[in-house]
């Protein structure tokens, strides 16, 4: 029996069937839709067009077509809900003064893809625990490097310490009875123990960061009058190179709670880098002001600026610019890297503004105490 030869079958399919049951009108108008029509869809149909419901890839939609061809299956793209197209095998039958329209989904195709989908899903397991095993062997890894960059850095330390103080030492006492060949290989080799012994202490320094072993002690801080005393210790050095570095805060800033020694050492790596890079006779200026909640500092140098497309790799371990320094000072490439993470072991941000031919200046903020 055909849906045609029979109205009340034709009303069950429209309130019954799990089929999607469309009767459309001659026009193209969709005159009723089933529950399961209108669930796929996401909307009443009733009243739309049903080019709205059949997705068209490349031509026009033709019932004329679809009514004067045989009774085989049509395979038909339908709108729904999620967004996503859905592939229905659709039969016509014409009623007359309107077309019924009934689709299945494949049932095979549906098999298969569900057969799909579970294989993909064991695979992503399978992925996912071999990833977990790779994770557990490279956290193993990274630990012993560390243990071992840790004993390497520490045992290196002292003889390198040694060397230093001995060759100072001889700089200073025995100084008149050297030839000038002999102070300049001394002086070498003070530089050169200096340089080797601050890339150790960074190490170290990298090291504790990455076994998350950075320790705060934290306590309430005048932070103008300790990057006063900072700025002071610093001139002496940048007086070598010609340059002065002078205080700027025009505001009454409060106590913060910070780890003194780990914020002087973010001021003698950000002073310092802005003295390295800076020409004779310049000016560092380091600013002091309240952004909201906290208090920003600003080491601000009239050096050569840093280009616009190197900035981002300033705080990452061992990475370094094009930008040389003014008077062939070395740079480890480690200075910034822990500086970033003392800030952010401090819940606080630390950012760059440069331009090239005007200079750079090195923010950090901190947050106020409560």
């Amino acid at each position: 029996m055909t849906p045609e030869a029979n109205p009340h079958l034709i009303d069950y399919l429209i309130l019954e069937s799990s089929m999607i049951c469309l009767i459309i009108g001659k026009d193209g108008t969709i005159l009723k839709a089933n529950s399961c029509a209108d669930s796929l869809s996401g909307h009443k149909l009733e009243g739309h067009p049903l080019n709205d419901f059949f997705v068209d890839f490349g031509r026009a939609l033709d019932l004329t077509v679809f009514l004067n061809g045989s009774r085989d299956k049509i395979l038909v793209n339908i709108s729904t809900s999620s967004e996503l197209p859905e592939t229905y095998y659709f039969r016509f039958f014409d009623l007359g003064n309107s077309i019924l329209a009934l689709g299945e989904a494949n049932r095979q195709e549906i098999g298969f893809l569900r057969k799909n989908m579970l294989e993909l899903n064991q695979e992503l397991n399978n992925l996912t625990r071999e990833l977990l095993k790779k994770n557990v062997e490279l956290k193993k890894l990274n630990d012993l490097k560390n243990q071992f960059l840790g004993i390497a850095a520490h045992d290196l330390r002292n003889p390198i310490g040694i060397i230093m103080t001995y060759s100072n030492f001889i700089l200073e006492e025995l100084n008149h009875e050297m030839t000038d060949a002999q102070i300049t290989m001394l002086n070498t080799i003070q530089t050169t123990s200096e340089f080797m012994l601050r890339l150790l202490e960074e190490l170290l320094d990298i090291n504790a960061l990455e076994s998350g072993k950075l320790r705060l002690e934290a306590h309430k801080t005048d932070l103008l009058g300790l990057v006063r005393t900072n700025t002071s210790m610093m001139n002496v050095i940048a007086a070598k190179k010609n340059i002065h570095i002078q205080v700027e805060s025009y505001e009454t800033i409060p106590e913060v709670i910070i780890d003194r020694g780990k914020i002087e050492q973010v001021l003698n790596n950000l002073i310092s880098n802005a003295v390295k890079f800076s020409l004779p006779g310049t000016t560092v200026t380091v600013k002091l002001f309240l952004t909201g909640d906290h208090v920003t500092v600003a080491v601000v140098d009239q050096g050569p600026g840093i280009p616009a497309n190197e900035t981002d790799r300033l705080f990452k371990p061992f990475q370094r610019t094009s930008v040389k320094a003014t008077a062939g000072e070395k740079s480890t490439g480690l200075g910034l890297s822990i500086v970033r993470n003392i800030i952010l072991g401090h819940h606080g941000k630390i950012w760059v503004e440069s331009k090239v031919g005007v200079g750079s200046a090195f923010y950090f903020s901190l947050p106020l105490s409560s």
